[in-house]
């Protein structure tokens, strides 16, 4: 074998990431601007497609059902356009990231629900713990709620394996069972006869594969569980436990042995289930034709509970958000289900703490327990005396019960009605979380809660600007202004948001708030997406509503599909009895659920933070997630290139300005205004980003020119740390560079012992426009250091940016604002790359942090004796 064989023979035995390291490493380095065009080509896609998202999500935000042709129109062009922009990301980041499989799961969903066409799981049989999120039609609501809590809340979820909707076809097809769902040949005004079908589903057998599949399965059960367990076989209908529960309309078998003539028994009861009358009767309310719902089957594990009950997260009467009622009962839940005895009644509050509210115990006459002489069967037994009037529940186990219930709404975004199990052993289990109706305040047919004034009390609010509706809606509450995003924790329910700009971390709220309203933003950016999504009543772009509206205050607001604004003092009935009321009813109607569930894998965000681990395209569930992932990815790369060298041979032109920065400068197309050679003066400067930062950085006074003194042990620590620094910089830390378009900058700085790195875009389209910048070291010791970290993280977190510290290292981002915001922002940034140089040696305590904050924040910018 030839050495170049044997090199070749190695490489092929690494792993993915390696060999992409070897390629990337190796590869013909590609110039800046080469670099600089497929980034801009990969926001006009992007663009584009977020465009369409936004057309489709206004469509079908309830208030209209369009036909089907419009979807089959309008989705191949935006699968088109997520295409196109993958193909450019991976040109730009050099296939560095596999973010083909996240939309190809995606694309093969939404397909199914278009086209009823699309990828199915291999497998028709499989265990919760196997369920990823793109099977969640396959398994069916309730299975999946449960996978989600088992999965990604790691709560305590008995063992339990499903029988997939792909199940349910084959069993179909298997015994020619399709044939008898459809009308007879001269009877297609007529229903197929609904009992006939029952006995067929009951007289067929499993396929001999799905047997097989089976008796694994259950194998592996009774290894865990011994031979003795039995299961609770539960239907897990598409929909079930979705936009509509189907409560009580299909069968649940409990305590079936773990035999495979025993299951399989329960699971064509189950099937069969899906043709009783009131279930048909519950289907055609919904749209559904004859045989039209496909069902999957959850076989969980049979808990013998000691105690049980459900579980709501909000008051369904009274549409109180901030009450838990939890009910429970001795035995099983079957009998709070029903509603057949008296059970036991607990209230919690919400708080700063969950308190217990109410207690009422019960008489409890009977309870429900577990037929050991006889299984398949439960028994319904006179409760002991001693038990009667004994609560179920210690008020441990109740605030237990009420922290999980809330941790589970808030995975969920919306209030809950979860059933639960408490064993001999005092554990709890989860068996079910569904969506729970409630009957929102601001639209019951009293209002109490708001008094009808005069007129002249509801004074309309004028703003700077006329405002934006980027979803119609009605809403009254207090106002809530933001300033900080941290101010986030401290949201109160049913107030209304008022901020200076958008943020995707307002999702964090959603579920609760009662409208937003911003002084910028666009009907495109990620926000106004998610408030489509959850249906909130939002209006951007007032220009000054945070300056207007006052903290605390009442207001009604409205805005309809016409982009007709009104916001006025104090709560108005006449404004909120207008308040349509018929989306319950749409969301009878088949079309417009599809609608829905296709939306639901388009337009919801859940990538967040691009700062956090979980940012990663296995966590893409949505088109707007590989959207966000691919625009986040696409400037980090950006930056990364312009970090580790410049390729090709530039031209640096040196930049004179009236304080020493030191600055050359690289223009990729359109930065400079006409002069190509050094020096270069601000006047030559183009590029808006970066012209608003020189602003910032000559801003009169900021850049302080009086000696601070440094110690010596501050002076010989910095000393060492100087050449990890710089090695960390452009490689040249005399020549600050600058890499400048008209829209872009990207901006190393080394000012003595520490280091900047500022990078921007600036357009006239704000989905497009981000800064981020970085700043590490400094001449004193850590302690220092660090309070100058957290004077620079207060000023920023004014200005609306997401920060991330590690030790004296501190990053921080701000996105999808507004060409003026940011350069008015960048503005600011070059004020504080000015004032921050010589800080870490001024600040002696925490309170110089305060007063130094405070001090810029005002413009004064003077360093005190």
């Amino acid at each position: 074998m030839t050495p170049s064989d044997n090199t070749s023979s190695i490489i092929k035995t690494l792993g993915d990431s390696t060999t992409k390291w070897l390629r990337n490493r190796f590869a013909k380095k590609r110039p800046l601007d080469e670099i600089y065009r497929y980034f801009k080509k990969v926001l006009e896609s992007n663009n584009h497609a977020l465009e369409l998202i936004t057309d489709m999500g206004q469509k079908l935000d309830g208030s209209y059902i369009f036909d089907i042709n419009y979807i089959k129109r309008i989705y191949p062009e935006l699968a088109d356009t997520l295409r196109t922009s993958i193909d450019l990301f991976n040109r730009l980041t050099r296939d560095n990231y596999a973010i083909e499989p996240a939309f190809a799961h995606i694309d093969s969903l939404i397909s199914e629900v278009i086209y009823g066409e699309g990828t199915a799981g291999d497998d028709s049989i499989l265990f919760l713990d196997d369920v990823q999120w793109f099977r969640a039609r396959e398994v069916g609501g309730k299975s999946f709620h449960l996978s989600e809590l088992k999965n990604n809340l790691r709560l305590n979820i008995p063992d339990t394996f499903v029988l997939t909707t792909r199940a349910y076809d084959e069993f179909l097809q298997y015994n020619q069972l399709q044939e008898i769902l459809q009308p007879a040949p001269g009877d297609e005004g007529q229903e197929p006869d609904a009992k006939a079908v029952q006995d067929a589903i009951m007289a067929g057998s499993f396929p001999p594969h799905l047997e097989e599949q089976l008796d694994k399965i259950l194998q592996t059960m009774r290894a865990r569980h011994g031979s003795k367990a039995t299961l609770a076989v539960r239907s897990s209908a598409e929909e079930e436990d979705d936009l509509f529960s189907f409560a009580g309309q299909f069968e649940t078998i409990l305590n079936v042995p773990i035999a495979k003539q025993d299951v399989i028994w329960a699971c064509k009861k189950v099937y069969a289930s899906l043709f009783n009358s009131n279930a048909l009767a519950y289907q055609k309310r919904l749209d559904y034709a004859f045989g039209g719902l496909r069902m999957a089957i959850g076989c969980v594990l049979q808990i013998d509970p000691a105690v049980s009950g459900v579980i709501y997260t909000a008051n369904p009467v009274s549409g109180n958000v901030d009450e838990i009622l939890i009910n429970a009962t001795w035995g099983l839940g079957t009998s709070v289900v029903d509603g057949t005895i008296e059970v036991d009644n607990y209230v919690v509050e919400r708080g700063n703490s969950l308190q217990i509210r109410e207690s009422k115990v019960g008489s409890k006459e009977y309870m429900n327990i577990l037929d050991s002489a006889q299984p398949g069967r439960i028994r319904e037994i006179p409760t002991p005396d001693d038990k009667k009037n004994l609560p179920c529940l210690s008020p441990t186990f109740v605030l237990e019960l009420a922290a999980k219930a809330s941790d589970i709404e808030k995975y969920f975004r919306t209030p809950q009605d979860i059933e639960w199990a408490l064993d001999a052993d005092g554990s709890i289990f989860l068996l079910q979380s569904r969506p729970l109706k409630i009957v929102s305040p601001q639209v019951k047919a009293d209002l109490p809660h708001y008094t009808q004034t005069t007129d002249s009390a509801h004074r309309p609010f004028l703003f700077k600007k006329p405002g934006i509706v980027v979803q119609k809606g009605i809403a009254a509450g207090n106002v809530y202004v933001l300033h900080r995003i941290d101010e986030l924790n401290g949201f109160p329910k049913g107030a209304i948001l008022v901020a200076h700009s958008d943020s995707p971390h307002f999702i964090r709220i959603m579920p609760f708030v009662a409208a937003i309203i911003t002084d910028t933003g666009s009907v495109t950016s990620h926000m106004a997406s998610v408030c489509r999504e959850f249906g909130i009543p939002t209006i951007v772009n007032t220009g000054d509503a945070t300056k207007i509206l006052q903290h605390g205050g009442e207001i009604t607001l409205a805005a309809d599909e016409s982009g007709e604004i009104t916001i006025v003092n104090g709560l108005d009935n006449s404004i909120l009895k207008s308040k349509q009321q018929h989306i319950r009813k749409m969301e009878e109607l088949y079309e417009y659920r599809r609608q829905k569930y296709i939306l639901r894998h388009i337009a919801p965000l859940n990538l967040v933070n691009p700062l956090a681990d979980e940012f990663t395209p296995a966590k893409c569930r949505t088109l707007h997630d590989i959207l966000r992932f691919i625009h986040e990815k696409s400037v980090q790369e950006l930056i990364a290139i312009s970090q580790h060298g410049l390729f090709g041979k530039p031209s640096l032109l040196r930049l004179d300005i009236d304080v020493p920065a030191g600055i050359h400068v690289l223009d990729i197309g359109g930065g400079l205004a006409a002069k190509t050679k050094s020096p270069l003066t601000a006047d030559d400067i183009a590029s808006l980003p970066f012209k608003a930062l020189l602003k910032g950085m000559t801003w009169k006074g900021a850049w302080n020119t009086q000696a601070v003194a440094l110690n010596v042990k501050d002076f010989m620590g910095s000393v060492g740390r100087f050449s990890v620094l710089a090695s960390g910089a452009s490689g040249c830390a005399e020549n600050n560079i600058a890499v400048i378009s008209k829209e872009y900058i990207n901006l190393h700085m080394s000012l003595g012992y520490h280091f900047n790195l500022v990078d921007s875009y600036c357009s006239e389209k704000a989905a497009n426009n981000h800064i981020y910048f970085r700043f590490v070291g400094g001449a004193t010791d850590i302690v220092k250091r660090s309070r100058r970290i957290k004077l620079i993280d207060k000023i920023l977190v004014e200005f609306g940016f997401n920060i991330n510290i590690k030790g004296d290292l501190l990053i921080a981002r701000l996105s999808h604002v507004a060409q003026e915001e940011i350069i008015e922002t960048l503005t600011m940034v070059g004020r504080l790359i000015a004032y921050a140089r010589q800080m870490d040696a001024v600040l002696r305590d925490e309170n110089d942090v305060e007063l130094y904050t405070k001090r810029f924040l005002e413009g004064n910018f003077e360093f005190l004796e």
